[in-house]
């Protein structure tokens, strides 16, 4: 456990005067899409019934729910939060400064947050996300540590609140940055968890189950999970895990879920706004499964949906111009398109620009004249740049590694994506966040509360609110 420290809790429920007679949200979700800004929504929406001369959107669910608002996520350091920041504020309702987690600026309080004020009150907690359990907004809702790049420390930290349910992505570093140090999976283990990483072992948890960490079998090395664009059929997705989580921690007290789309984020920093679309898709899969919870107890259930900020200043339409069907040609991420190249060079280092040409037909459509997507000689140059840069120059690219790297090679990937973008009038302004409010959108029990623009502090005292914490 942390030692030495001092956890800051507020008591809503005497202010408020809430009754124990009264109906209380028993089940509150909150669906945090990292990065996800207004315009990462409508791109998502524009791109579902995007077919050439036709000017139409179809909604995602989130943007059919009754209240629609915006929440200010500025941190106590500057008008651009970073992810720890912001989940902070979301968590515990008090601003920090960006880079930590769970505490104060100067860092000598530790806040206590939601998940460990729903557990005193005898709700089950999940925190689910699709990137490592033990990043920035996951570890907001259990951790309290001076830096979120103290990943150890934070997988340490994990089992000590008695949190019901883990889902989703794993540990950066279980032993440690040079793997010397005691396992954290282990010390999980150690503390009562069990660690379910299989397919069969994460089907066979079942209601009632204690103390989960289940991890998903199909994953990067790093610890999380695939894109969606990648994923394969049989795969686990967000939704599997926020179905499953549902199923082990439901009960008659009630329970707080936090569910976090992690790689929303990640494509907008790329700039790949196609593996984008994809990851807002799978973070609306994962919101059905609790709207089909919500539908069977709509008096006692509460779905909020948000972000911590917003990533890449996306615009859609340049010059008056978008084109969101062209998108649909991509099909592949940036990162696994760098994996093929990386392995092409591998194989045959003197492999022709045209037959990279026809790849990049093959897995963005750029160069097919008859969709609409031939390359004129400006985008050729650019195409042809980065092909010299990685297939004859001395720099090699990791797909992985450099992947958010802002000093690494510009791949054809990423060259590709980019064309791309532009050709469907999706415009970044950035490969970092930007300080815009963010949207919420809400369902169910109290969804009056968030009806009114307000900042990020006040989400947490309105949830506890609302569940008579």
């Amino acid at each position: 456990m942390i030692k030495n420290i001092v956890l800051i809790s507020i008591t809503f429920f005497c202010t408020i005067g809430y009754s124990q007679t009264e109906t209380k949200a028993k089940y509150v979700f909150l669906f945090i899409g990292d990065g996800m800004g207004l315009s990462q929504i409508y791109t998502t929406e524009m791109y579902l019934n995007s077919k050439p001369n036709e000017i139409k959107s179809e909604k995602l669910l989130m943007s059919s729910f009754p209240v629609n608002s915006n929440m200010t996520n500025y941190s106590a350091s500057s008008y651009v939060t970073t992810s720890c920041a912001a989940a902070t504020a979301m968590s515990t309702g008090f601003k920090t400064n960006n880079g930590i987690i769970g505490k104060s600026p100067d860092q000598t309080i530790s806040y206590e947050n939601i998940s460990q004020k729903a557990k005193k009150a005898g709700f089950k907690v999940g925190i689910l996300s699709s990137v490592m359990i033990d990043h920035a907004t996951p570890a907001s809702f259990y951790a309290h540590q001076n830096s979120r790049n103290m990943y150890y420390e934070i997988s340490m930290e994990l089992p000590n609140y008695n949190i019901d349910y883990f889902g989703g992505g794993g540990f950066h570093h279980p032993k440690g940055k040079k793997g010397d140090q005691p396992d954290s999976y282990q010390n999980a283990i150690n503390k009562g968890y069990t660690i379910a990483n299989s397919i069969e072992d994460i089907r066979n948890l079942k209601n009632g189950d204690e103390k989960i960490i289940a991890i998903n079998p199909d994953m990067y090395p790093s610890g999380e999970f695939h894109w969606a664009i990648d994923q394969k059929e049989e795969a686990f997705s967000l939704a599997d895990f926020t179905k499953k989580g549902i199923e082990v921690i439901d009960n008659d007290k009630g329970f707080f879920m936090m569910v976090e789309g992690g790689k929303i984020d990640w494509a907008c920093h790329g700039n790949d706004g196609v593996s984008m679309v994809h990851e807002v898709l799978a973070f609306n899969d994962a919101i059905k499964e609790a709207y089909e919870f919500y539908k069977e107890r709509p008096d006692e259930t509460l779905i909020i949906v948000t972000a911590d900020h917003e990533t890449g200043a996306l615009t859609t339409g340049i010059n008056y111009v978008t084109n969101p069907e062209y998108l649909k040609y991509q099909i592949i991420s940036v990162q696994e398109f760098k994996r093929k190249m990386t392995e092409l060079k591998g194989t045959d280092p003197e492999v022709s620009f045209n037959t990279i040409l026809e790849l990049v037909q093959a897995d963005f459509g750029l160069g097919n004249k008859d969709v609409g997507l031939s390359l004129d000689d400006k985008e050729l140059a650019l195409l042809k740049s980065a092909y010299n840069k990685q297939f004859k120059g001395n720099k090699n690219v990791n797909a992985d590694a450099d992947y958010l790297s802002k000093t690494a090679v510009k791949s054809i990937a990423e060259t590709a994506a980019y064309i791309l973008n532009k050709k469907a009038g999706i415009n970044w302004a950035s490969g970092d966040h930007s300080g815009t409010p963010v949207p919420v959108r809400v369902i169910g029990k109290g969804q009056e509360e968030f009806s009114k623009y307000f900042d990020n502090t006040d989400l947490p005292k309105k949830i506890q609110k609302l569940m008579g914490i």
